[in-house]
Formats: C-alpha cells, sequence, structure tokens
C-alpha cells in the first residue's frame, strides 16, 4: 500500500511547520519576557491577585448544591464548581496580565471546549488511535479493498500469516498502543489525579513493551518459555516503576527519565540491527529494513515538541499537543516495517517499494498464481 508513501512525506511537511511554529513562538516568548520580569520565574496560580480572584469566587458563587450550576456538559466531564473557579479566573489573569503567559499548577491555560480541557491534545491523541486501529484491522485482515481487476477483495497490504512466532506479539503491541491513546484522550479531556495516572502508566507499558518487542524480533526468540522469561522480567520492571510513582512520589522528571531511556534503548536496538544487516550486505533486510530507520528516525524528531515547550499558540496548540498531532504521521512508517518485515521472516514476496500511486498491488499477487492461492489459505 502507498500510505506509507504518502505519510512519509506528509510528515516531512507537518514537522517542518511545527518547527517553524515552535522557533517562532520559542524567540516571541523570550523577546516578550525581556520585558517583563515581574513574576517571570513564578507560577501562575502562586499570584496574589489569582488566589484573591479563586478565594473571593469560591465564596460567592460554590454553596452546598455546588454543580447543581454547573451546566451539564462541565458535570458530565467532572467539573466541580472549585474547579470551574480556577478555571475563569486563571483566564481572566492571563487575560489582564502582560506577557509572558504563566502556567497554572503547572500547565499552560487551555480554553476548554464542551467540558474538554485540552481540545486539541483530545483530537489528535483519537488520531493516533484511530490510526493504530486501523492498522489492528490490517494485520487481521478486516481491511478490505475491492479494487482488484478480478473484483476480488483484496487488501491493501497482505495480512501476517497467524503461524508467524510474533503474530500475537504484533496485535498486542496494536492492542497497548490503542489503550495508550484512549487513556491520554481520557487525561486530555480531565487532568484528574487518577486520569493523569493512568496516561502516565500506559505510556510506560508501551515503551516497554516496544522493548520486548524489539528483543523477540531482533533476537528471534521463538521458544515460549524465553518468551515469558524475558517479558516476566520487563513485567517486574514496570510493577516497580509503577509501584513507585502510585505510592513513593509522582515524579515527573523521574517518569520522563526512566520512559526516556527505554524508548532510546528501543530505538538504539532497532538501528544497530540495521547497521548489522548493512555491514553484513543482507539484501532481504535492506530491501525494507530502511523503513524502521525512517520511523525511529521521525519519531525522534518529534519528540523535539515534547523537549521544547512553548506557550499554547491561541490558548489552544502547546508543544504537547502538537507532538500528538505528529505521531499519526510516524505511526504508518512503523507499521509499514511491520508488515514487510513479517511478509520477508515467512518467505512471502514483499509488496514493491514503489512511490507510484497507480500501481496496482492486487497484480502483484496475481502475477504469481501459486503464490496468490497459499496467501488465500491462510487467510481462511
Amino acid at each position: 500500500m502507498l500510505l506509507a508513501n504518502m505519510q512519509w512525506r506528509w510528515f516531512f511537511i507537518v514537522l517542518l511547520i511545527l518547527l517553524f511554529a515552535l522557533g517562532t513562538n520559542k524567540s516571541d516568548a523570550l523577546e516578550e519576557a525581556e520585558g517583563d520580569d515581574i513574576g517571570r520565574d513564578k507560577n501562575g496560580d502562586e499570584l496574589p491577585e489569582f488566589i484573591s480572584c479563586v478565594n473571593s469566587t469560591i465564596k460567592t458563587e460554590c454553596h452546598s448544591s455546588n454543580n447543581a450550576t454547573l451546566p451539564l456538559y462541565l458535570q458530565l466531564t467532572l467539573w466541580t464548581c472549585e474547579d470551574n473557579c480556577k478555571y475563569n479566573c486563571m483566564h481572566n489573569i492571563s487575560d489582564t496580565r502582560p506577557p509572558p503567559l504563566l502556567q497554572f499548577e503547572g500547565k499552560w491555560p487551555f480554553y476548554r471546549l464542551l467540558g474538554i480541557q485540552e481540545p486539541a491534545s483530545v483530537l489528535f491523541s483519537l488520531g493516533n488511535l484511530l490510526m493504530h486501529y486501523y492498522y489492528l484491522r490490517v494485520m487481521t485482515g478486516k481491511h478490505k479493498n475491492n479494487k482488484s481487476t478480478n473484483n476480488k477483495e483484496w487488501m491493501d497490504d497482505s495480512t501476517i500469516p497467524k503461524n508467524y512466532y510474533m503474530w500475537p506479539f504484533i496485535l498486542g503491541y496494536c492492542w497497548i498502543n490503542i489503550n495508550t491513546w484512549i487513556q491520554s484522550s481520557f487525561f486530555h479531556t480531565r487532568d484528574l489525579p487518577w486520569t493523569e495516572k493512568l496516561d502516565y502508566f500506559s505510556a510506560a507499558m508501551s515503551i516497554l513493551y516496544s522493548v520486548y518487542f524489539a528483543i523477540l524480533r531482533i533476537f528471534h526468540i521463538e521458544q515460549r518459555a524465553r518468551q515469558l522469561w524475558i517479558g516476566g522480567v520487563l513485567l517486574v520492571l514496570y510493577l516497580v516503576h509503577v509501584g513507585f510513582m502510585s505510592f513513593v512520589s509522582f515524579h515527573y522528571v523521574y517518569n520522563m527519565i526512566a520512559c526516556g531511556i527505554f524508548a532510546f534503548i528501543q530505538g538504539a536496538m532497532w538501528v544497530l540491527w540495521y547497521i548489522v544487516a548493512f555491514l553484513k550486505k543482507d539484501k532481504r533486510v535492506l530491501a525494507y529494513g530502511h523503513w524502521v530507520i525512517y520511523a525511529t528516525g521521525a519519531n525522534a524528531m518529534a519528540i523535539l515538541l515534547e523537549v521544547f515547550d512553548f506557550p499554547p499558540l491561541g490558548r489552544v496548540l502547546d508543544a504537547h499537543s502538537l507532538w500528538h498531532f505528529s505521531t499519526i504521521f510516524v505511526t504508518p512508517l512503523w507499521y509499514h516495517f511491520v508488515i514487510q518485515d513479517s511478509l520477508s521472516e515467512c518467505h512471502w514476496s514483499l509488496l514493491p517499494q514503489t512511490d507510484d500511486e497507480n500501481y496496482n498491488y492486487h497484480q502483484h499477487y496475481d502475477n504469481n498464481e501459486v503464490e496468490r492461492q497459499e496467501v488465500i489459505a491462510l487467510r481462511q
């Protein structure tokens, strides 16, 4: 299929736009900050005017039936009267105060939409969710296409053989990432202690599972006992991480460092795997292995948006939401590699590496009747 090729181009276009927005916004913020030394290093929730606004507003607007005065959409998204007072005061202070824009309780001030606290991040999280769900359907053969010249239904990408030892782990990768983006959507809808924990713990699980996936594939771990042993070790590490964050200290810097280390390990493993194949001149791997380099490199560049934070554009788009946006375009690169790698490992014909949008991928199988019949049999 051509989705990966097309998304690769789109990603570069989007990334350039995002990096331009990042640089422009960063320089603007620095210029604005130069003219305002008052409260530059202070959080907005520490300002006397904010504290006074919140206290007075709660006294006048919050009473025994506090949530009864809130619109239904705010009640459904778990806003309380006190939360609503803080939200209104936050924007009132931000509107009347000169630049730079300050954070409140460690968060940038965003305009909510129908009770959704960070609409852009929710939208882009759902975009990532749909992308992983789409490829889950591709893997399981449920994404059909009727463009075949003989009017038979064919998939855009071949279904991975179910007897391939990585088959359950590929499905596991899809489901774990779907869960991660569901939790991300919940968290950005309402930033509450329990939604925050679910978001952070789900992200950590997806990173550790990516390491697990890389180990099993790169080192060809096909024995069930070894798979369970490696999985058990990583599971213990995950439970220790969750336990520390839950019962010792919910430490943001520690979480970022821990997740960053394992994300780096996972990316480095794939890069080294490709380098070894390149040095060995393994033509089979070199025919498609560059896709994992594209995916790893693109993901690393996208993380720049998470590292170099900046105030939200129009109080809607911040670096974190734009990072979520960019990962939508990274996902097809990874799954394209997984599909090609799986077909190669199972000795199926690779999908042609072509940029021709008119290429008939279904005819690719029609040219080999024996292989086509084997594909049909395995799919059934």
